[in-house]
């Protein structure tokens, strides 16, 4: 039976990883989290019909065309608190992460048109960059007396392996074995069960408990830098164009450990991916009535170039297994280094705005993305992904993603927010005849905001208040089929200070 998350591979180069590595990265990569502004942020960025905010540009470059007068933003996030919970075994552990962060910094150069022609009004072009994720997490799992052991997946997971590999001690790591397996074997948490067929066992005896823990960090962003053009016919009808160069750094570091009569072992691991993309965003906005805006945009996917360095080291110390096996033993990969290519899904979104005069607005945005259109290509090796892609579009669905916004002005210096965010879930029910441990996944945000303006200068703060729920295994085995439930919740205070020029 074909396993969700864990399957080898017959590329030496990818060893270190499982293919659930690729495939969770590629959505984690692919999904975005637009409002680098204070403004945006608090109406739910549900700005693709609105406009004249610079985080517009990385969503409707249309909006660009809004602008009256030229403008120069900077936003920061001077409040990052995230809280995890993690369920396993009906066992919680909790833990959390403080972040500052800077999220926008912006210059947008309004320019009439004298006498225009077609009722051209302006032409205005904008350069900045805007945070379109902050991957930064903190959790630990934990379970006291469990019934499942890592040890028996690094058994099951290198059945197979003709164990005189494991005995290559000229090119030990770059031998066509997981990196994982010749860690378990150094270190002696499994042995050989049947030679015939080269299968394994972890020390472990029959119905034997252990403690589980783990930690893991996380940290990283992506960030786009925008060139924006855009232009204002009548007042009436935007057009718009992006160039989005996103610059993306990643950074998972794991630690998990296991206790018991058979004494103890550790396993720790990190891997960071940085690298560069580049898209292109087409909009238009659209007035019939000067109250009344409609937009709609285009995103074409993000092609990257990515870069991948890990390592792992493992140490035991056990007792009562055996006299070779008992006491410490310790062994370290190399650093491993990877590249390959990834493509993000199309994005399409609509959009409608409503103005109430001066008094104020209210907006909705409706953004389509396909996640199982995400792609993974051309591994520094010649691997060339089709296993994974396969997964993706096994594991992954498209998305309506849901975004609701309202501005009121009690007087014309101040401004009053709030916004909702609704995202759908990328993961299908079920994949391969088995239910998917996400099916229940689940992300919103709510928001609120007031704003300050005074002659050519203002001031945006918003508070927004993020909640997701997502599952996923440790690890897996044929006798072991718990997820961690994950229980993240996520709040920013972000302040935004712009001059018109």
């Amino acid at each position: 039976m074909k396993k969700l998350i864990l399957t080898l591979f017959a590329s030496a180069g990818i060893m270190a990883f499982s293919f659930g590595q690729y495939v969770d990265q590629a959505l984690i990569f692919s999904q975005q989290n637009y409002g680098s502004t204070a403004r945006s942020k608090s109406m739910g960025n549900a700005f693709g019909a609105i406009g004249g905010d610079f985080s517009s540009l990385s969503i409707n470059p249309a909006g660009i065309g809004i602008y009256l007068k030229s403008e120069f933003s900077s936003t920061l996030n001077i409040l990052g608190m995230n809280s995890t919970d993690a369920t396993y075994q009906g066992q919680i552990a909790n833990d959390q992460s403080n972040n500052f962060s800077f999220r926008n910094l912006g210059f947008v150069m309004a320019n009439p048109v004298q006498n225009g022609g077609s009722g051209l009004v302006s032409l205005n072009w904008g350069f900045g960059f805007n945070k379109l994720n902050n991957f930064n997490q903190n959790y630990a799992v934990s379970k006291n007396g469990s019934p499942h052991s890592r040890m028996d997946a690094f058994a099951e997971n290198s059945y197979g392996i003709n164990k005189t590999k494991f005995y290559d001690e000229n090119n030990p790591y770059n031998s066509g074995i997981p990196w994982e397996s010749k860690l378990a074997w150094e270190t002696y948490l499994m042995d050989v069960n049947d030679p015939t067929v080269n299968s394994y066992n972890s020390i472990l005896l029959m119905n034997e408990l252990v403690n589980e823990n783990m930690t893991v960090n996380k940290e990283g962003y992506n960030n786009e830098v925008v060139g924006t053009f855009g232009a204002n016919f009548n007042h009436q009808l935007y057009l718009g164009a992006t160039v989005g160069w996103q610059i993306l750094y990643y950074n998972e570091s794991k630690t998990y450990s296991e206790d018991g009569e058979f004494g103890s072992f550790d396993y720790s691991s990190s891997a960071r991916t940085s690298g560069k993309g580049i898209n292109l965003k087409l909009g238009m906005i659209y007035r019939p009535i000067p109250s009344l805006r409609i937009g709609a945009a285009i995103h074409t996917p993000t092609y990257f170039a990515l870069d991948e360095e890990y390592s792992s080291i493992m140490s035991s110390n056990l007792q009562f297994v055996s006299t070779e096996a008992n006491g410490p033993h310790r062994a370290e990969t190399p650093l491993g280094s990877y590249q390959y290519k990834m493509e993000t899904p199309t994005r399409a979104i609509a959009s409608l705005a409503y103005q109430f005069g001066k008094v104020g607005m209210i907006s909705c945005d409706y953004e389509y993305v396909d996640y199982s259109k995400m792609k993974i290509r051309n591994g520094n090796d010649g691997y060339n992904f089709s296993v994974e892609n396969t997964d993706i579009k096994a594991i992954y669905q498209s998305v309506s993603n849901l975004r609701f916004g309202g501005e009121y002005k009690p007087t014309e210096a101040v401004s009053l927010r709030a916004g909702y965010e609704l995202f759908g879930n990328p993961y299908k029910s079920v994949a391969f005849s088995q239910d998917q441990a996400n099916k229940d996944y689940s992300f919103k945000t709510m928001n609120l905001g007031v704003g300050y303006r005074i002659d050519n200068v203002y001031l945006d703060v918003a508070f927004s208040h993020g909640s997701q729920t997502n599952f996923s295994y440790m690890y897996q085995v044929s006798n072991a089929n718990d997820p961690v439930k994950y229980d993240l919740k996520s709040n920013s205070l972000i302040f935004t200070l712009g001059i018109k020029l």
